[in-house]
Formats: structure tokens, sequence, C-alpha cells
């Protein structure tokens, strides 16, 4: 049986080639039906639609009734001979193309309703080189693009992937230049006895914007381990739109946009897995060296009279920050509880730092309550620089 190919212009008409070129515009003309020709105007502007898809409806089979947008849609009806819907250029001798190279990714969508008795219209496309013309380089028919069509409008969406590999075998040496896109209907036989038909409207092809390579370093980690804390440092990236995730015993991992972060909450004389990798969008580094990182042992007993917890981001000259992390040695109850009082004014941290009100001398006072008649009161005469 000769096939016919059906050149039903399913919208990507003539554009300009530096409009096909730009992404997230509709590369589809025509897509709701209603344009017609100058000289035709019983016609459908671009579209070609054969009688053989038509039944006994006009051509074209243009449908006022319920269109998903605008005023038209078209109806088309399975018939005795397969064909496949596409498009001509503007001069009607060649197929319509689109530029493309290997690696590119468009997304044809349609909207659809209708009772077709089974799946159909699935999507064709064939590559050509620069030359262009009727000889193609290799076809390959998109996966899971059939639609089955209901009693409502619904929207189809087909993502069309570009790749050599879907050349012939002696075309594989070979550079794409250009595609066409067709959708395949087949004869009405393989539909039974009632085929049905669908109903068309509002087509779009995009061409989806290449992401720029991204290139991250993979983090060179260092590590500085207390009892309860582990300091963690990378090199700084530029980018501001890097983050980092820090990985700790195979756990979930944590995010930060800075290149340092600080475990906390850690038990003493514990070893720790930690790895990090740079992060942007869906792109990643590989992880850094995973570090087997120990904390540090108490100095002392837990009931040894002589034990006083104190706080280790104090220096010896006395000198401090204006925000303080208040970060303890030797304290055994990590549940302990603490109160604050500068220059005589109870004031309360902000998770684990406090904030000075001012640069100067001042005053810290601690009392660390950690149950059992275990109190200490601490005392610290600063210069908050």
């Amino acid at each position: 049986m000769k096939k016919i190919v059906l050149a039903l212009a399913l919208g990507c008409l003539l554009i300009p080639k530096n409009l096909l070129a730009q992404e997230d515009k509709n590369l589809w003309y025509n897509p709701g039906f209603e344009l017609f020709r100058k000289n035709h105007p019983e016609k459908l502007d671009r579209w070609i639609i054969p009688e053989t898809i038509v039944g006994l409806k006009p051509n074209p089979p243009i449908v006022k009734d319920n269109p998903h947008g605008g005023k038209n849609c078209i109806e088309i009806t399975p018939g005795g001979q397969e064909g496949r819907l596409g498009m001509y250029d503007k001069d009607w001798d060649f197929d319509q193309k689109y530029e493309a190279k290997d690696g590119d990714t468009f997304i044809l969508s349609y909207w659809h309703r209708g009772n077709l008795s089974k799946a159909s219209l699935p999507v064709e496309i064939r590559y050509y080189n620069a030359a262009g013309g009727y000889n193609s380089l290799g076809s390959k028919t998109i996966e899971n693009s059939v639609v089955k069509p209901g009693n409502n409008w619904q929207k189809h969406t087909v993502v069309i992937k570009v790749s050599k590999s879907d050349l012939r075998p002696e075309k594989q040496g070979e550079e794409i230049a250009f595609i066409d896109i067709k959708l395949r209907l087949p004869s009405s036989i393989t539909f039974g006895k009632k085929p049905g038909s669908i109903f068309l409207d509002d087509f779009s092809l995009v061409k989806k914007a290449v992401e720029p390579d991204v290139n991250l370093n993979t983090p060179v980690v260092k590590e500085n381990a207390f009892q309860r804390e582990i300091e963690l440092s990378w090199s700084k990236e530029d980018d501001r739109e890097v983050s980092f995730e820090v990985v700790v015993d195979g756990r979930a991992p944590i995010t930060v946009k800075e290149s340092h972060y600080i475990l906390t909450g850690l038990t003493p004389k514990t070893s720790y897995k930690v790895k990090v990798r740079a992060v942007k969008g869906k792109h990643h580094s590989e992880y850094s060296r995973e570090l087997n990182i120990k904390t540090d042992s108490f100095n002392k007993e837990d009931n040894d009279i002589t034990r006083l917890p104190y706080l280790r981001t104090l220096n010896k000259i006395g000198t401090a920050p204006r925000t303080l992390n208040l970060f303890y040695y030797d304290l055994y109850n990590a549940s302990a509880n603490f109160t604050y009082w500068i220059d005589g004014v109870k004031v309360t941290p902000e998770g684990y730092q406090l904030k000075f009100p001012r640069k100067g001398k001042q005053e810290l006072k601690i009392l660390i309550d950690e149950g059992a008649d275990k109190v200490w009161t601490l005392t610290y005469n600063l210069d908050v620089i």
C-alpha cells in the first residue's frame, strides 16, 4: 500500500532564522488555526490538510464549537491510509526544518480532546545536514509521545532530544544542522470499526536554553576539632550562586552558603566522618576527601572538684568580638542551664551566639547550672573590639 505523506502543517511555519535560534519562543506558526491564506481564504495559512484525514467533513476541518483557545480548532479522523502530519516550508517544496545541533532539546506541546479508540500520533523527527534537501541523516520516533484523548481538553507535552547517536551508521560523522517534526496517524484499519477522531489546538514548539558548562572545584576541607564542636573551612568560591553540602556520617546533607561551617552539639572523644561538595543548581563537584575527625576528650572527670567549665572562645588577653560564640570546655551536661549578664543587665543569646551592645570595656557574667549542685559563676572583664 502506498503511503501518503500528509503535510498537516503542525504549526512550525515560516519564521526568520534569527528567531528560530531564540530560546523560549514559540516556533509554531498559526498554532491556533486562526490565520488563513491571503490568496485562498478558505485554506488555513501554512497548514496542509489532505482529504484522507478529513472524512466527510469540509476541508479544512475547522471546528468553532469549544476550541481550547481563540475561535477555532480542527478535527481529524484516521483514513484508509497511514499518513504523517507535518509541514512544508514557505516555498511548499521541502518540509519545514528547524535549526538544531547535537545536544539540543525542544519541547513540543499541543492541546487535544476527542474519542480516538487507541493512543496515536507518535512524534517522529528526521535529521539533516546543512545542505538540507530531501535526504535525511536518520530518524527516530520519540518514546512515549503517543496521545489518548478524552472528553475534556488536555495538554500533551513531548520532549525532543537531538542526538547524533540517532543517525544512520554511515552518517555518524556528519554534523546535524536541522530537524523536521511530524506526527504519524496510522490508517483507520488499526483503530477498528469505530476509530473516532481527535480535536487539536494551540500548538507550541520551544527550544530549551542550553545551560552553560559549570565547572565546580572540589573543596579542600580544613578542620579544627574541640570537645563539642568541629570547625570546618574550605576555599571560597567567587560565584555567589554556589552553595555547599556538608555530609556528616552519611546523613542528609547540610546546605550552607559560606565557605565555613561549625558542627555543634557533638559528643567528646567521638569520631565523625565529614565530606563537602560544591553545588550550583543541578550541578555539583566531586565530594572532598572524607575526613575522619575525632573530638577532644574532657580535661577532667565529671566529679572532679577542680573541674570548671569555661568559655573556650575567649583569649587570654581579654579581648572579644562583638558577636561571641558560646562554646565551652569541660561541660559534661550538654543540657545545662545558662544565664548571661552584660554589665549587670540580663541578656539572651541568639542560638549559640551572644551579641554585645557596643564596643569597649564590658563585664560578662555567666551562671552555669548542670544540676546536682554543680553550679558555677564565671565573670569576664572584656575589651570588646
